[in-house]
């Protein structure tokens, strides 16, 4: 269960995109502005190297306290941290905390934000992140979520139906599927094996449905199952979202500071705000 929000803050517009989302689903909880001052590494989305001033904890205080008298259904406090900002919010996200960060909205080649804090930080933390791009003024409906069996899938299932059921909206399970793109020989497919293949993937999707509804049985849910690649049915699903919720698959036999291959892709080209939730993430 998420106990709390964590708002990485320095003031600049894609933080007040995240502080603004985040309050949105905080009433009756609490949220924390953390501000991470680095003086060595820089980000092409957050945090600008700055020596530590006297007068930064102040700053963050009256912040605090400005957003605390606008919005008292939310217990808010601030902390001010000296370090790398990845390392810090690592160390402060848990299973029941939900780290928020803004970032811009793309444009341009996503080479330049192959490092941002949000990519960096999903692959990571201990916990589910939510990246929240700058707003365009249009509302998204609904909450997307991506499914494939996988445990990741299923924790990202169980936090995109928690989302669904508190704010009221439709949940739309997406699966994507790909014959394999190169067959031996002896083995060339023909239209019964792919509609056996396809059956499998229908039964991936149907029990993630079903994991969906088992918790709230009231909750619309719809699905889709799409044959192409994933990150592109997703990207698809989520362009008039509200929400789009993914697992990660993590980087296997490394330390895990990058994220699959699918959820890279749907960072690096976030349309709508996106959780990016780890197999141990609970909702």
């Amino acid at each position: 269960m998420i106990e709390k929000s964590i708002v990485a803050w320095d003031g600049r517009p894609p933080s007040k995109a995240a502080l603004e989302w985040a309050l949105e689903r905080s009433a009756g909880g609490e949220l924390v502005m953390v501000r991470v001052v680095d003086r060595t590494s820089e980000s092409a989305d957050y945090f600008m190297p700055e020596s530590v001033a006297a007068s930064a904890p102040i700053a963050l205080k009256n912040d605090a306290d400005r957003v605390q008298e606008a919005h008292p259904s939310v217990q808010v406090r601030s902390e001010l941290l000296p370090g790398d900002p990845i390392e810090e919010l690592k160390r402060l996200s848990t299973e029941n905390a939900l780290v928020v960060v803004g970032t811009h909205r793309r444009e341009g080649p996503t080479v330049r934000y192959e490092w941002s804090v949000g990519a960096r930080l999903a692959g990571a933390a201990n916990g589910p992140v939510a990246i929240i791009p700058e707003s365009n003024g249009v509302q998204g409906v609904g909450v997307v979520v991506g499914v494939d069996g996988s445990a990741a899938a299923n924790a990202a299932v169980q936090f995109a139906a928690a989302e669904a059921n508190r704010t009221g909206d439709e949940l739309h399970a997406v699966h994507a599927w790909q014959e394999p793109l190169v067959w031996p020989e002896s083995a060339i497919p023909d239209l019964e094996f792919l509609q056996s293949l396809e059956d499998i993937h229908q039964n991936v999707l149907d029990e993630s449905v079903a994991l969906a509804q088992v918790s709230y049985p009231d909750l619309r849910v719809r699905s889709s199952l799409v044959r192409g690649a994933a990150q592109w049915a997703l990207l698809e699903a989520a362009r008039s979202a509200a929400l789009l919720v993914v697992g990660n698959h993590g980087v296997h036999g490394i330390k895990r500071f990058l994220l699959g291959s699918v959820s890279h892709s749907l960072v690096l080209n976030i349309q709508s705000p996106t959780v990016v939730v780890n197999a141990s993430s609970t909702p």
